[in-house]
């Protein structure tokens, strides 16, 4: 499907039940992973964040580094950092920094959507673990491990290979664990992210990662990947990028299918959003294309918004979800995994 043939994007909340809307808006709703860097996203502030929460998002986590181009050096990073915490300063009548769960929750109560960071990749920490600590305390709460490609913690999910997780990747995770913050999966290669869930301590989470039985795309994960993280008392947060779906215009229906499967082989209580929402679709095709080794046979896809996030829960209703499952998957999920890992 060529870019003209995409459908235009859902924009707007969907005609739904009172029910759905209730649920969605006086309930926590936690969208564990939106692209904050050069391309993605990073310079529509204004744009996105108010519009997903006059849809009743109430946080976000934001990427503030990646690889495949996206910027991962220790200087650029830093300076990102600096950048956005100012920014959210400027808007501090309806944007917060979060540390906690409990500050995420007072945010909620007071009206005002709550963002803290992570990074989609450990290319930052360098070969230097205080690192680790000092990014925690600046407020990275989540890193996967390898974004696509190899680096010195292990293969990512499109590598010739897929030799597992390094020395260097053992001690990260343990330092990852001493700290608090989340390690997560995503991106990362199939036998890197298994070993790295025999070594993690306590949850593991693959932050934007869909099931690769409901779509084969080397990007989606395996069903005893999908076993460990549930084992490992962690949350998989359902994708809403086409390029990871059966449909690429991203269509709701496709996404439940997708958050579907994972209810059905990890358990309601295993499941969360992490939708991966890109505003500038054109921008991000051009840029995954000048990085061919890392996203092979690109093609143009559309990404959900907070709005489909609505039209999930009606589709959780439909098919016979517990209103406690319902709001599990919308936000309680990632909180229990956060309140417990997060120090």
């Amino acid at each position: 499907m060529t870019a003209t043939e995409l459908l235009p994007r859902v924009n707007k909340v969907p005609d739904v039940s009172e029910k759905a809307l209730n649920l969605f808006r006086n309930n926590l709703v936690w969208d564990n992973l939106l692209p904050w860097v050069p391309v993605y996203n990073i310079e529509e502030i204004d744009t996105i964040l108010p519009r997903f929460r006059e849809t009743g998002v109430n946080f976000f986590s934001l990427t503030l580094a990646a690889g495949a181009g996206a910027g991962a050096s220790i200087e650029t990073v830093i300076e990102r950092i600096g950048r956005v915490k100012r920014e959210i300063r400027e808007r501090s009548d309806w944007l917060v920094f979060a540390s906690t769960v409990e500050d995420i929750r007072e945010a909620k109560a007071a009206n005002k959507l709550a963002v803290n960071f992570n990074f989609q990749e450990t290319l930052p920490f360098g070969r230097n673990l205080d690192m680790i600590q000092t990014y925690y305390d600046l407020g990275i709460r989540q890193a996967l491990l390898a974004y696509n490609q190899k680096n010195l913690v292990g293969d990512g999910c499109n590598e010739r290979t897929d030799a597992g997780l390094s020395k260097f990747g053992v001690d990260l995770i343990k330092e990852m664990n001493r700290v608090g913050m989340l390690v997560d999966g995503s991106h990362s290669g199939y036998r890197t992210t298994m070993d790295a869930m025999e070594v993690c301590e306590g949850p593991f989470i693959f932050s934007h990662s869909n099931p690769f039985g409901a779509f084969a795309h080397f990007r989606n994960i395996k069903d005893d990947q999908i076993d460990a993280c549930a084992a490992s008392g962690g949350v998989i947060g359902v994708v809403g990028a086409g390029g990871f779906l059966d449909d690429v215009n991203a269509s709701t229906e496709s996404i439940f299918r997708c958050l579907d499967y994972l209810v059905e082989r990890a358990g309601p209580e295993h499941v969360g959003l992490g939708l991966d929402y890109v505003h500038d679709v054109e921008s991000a095709f051009a840029m995954r294309k000048k990085s061919p080794t890392a996203w092979p046979n690109t093609i143009m896809y559309n990404y959900a918004g907070a709005e489909q996030a609505v039209g999930l829960t009606q589709m959780m209703i439909d098919h016979g979800y517990t209103d406690e499952d319902i709001i599990n998957i919308l936000g309680e999920n990632w909180a229990r995994v956060c309140g417990k890992v997060w120090k």
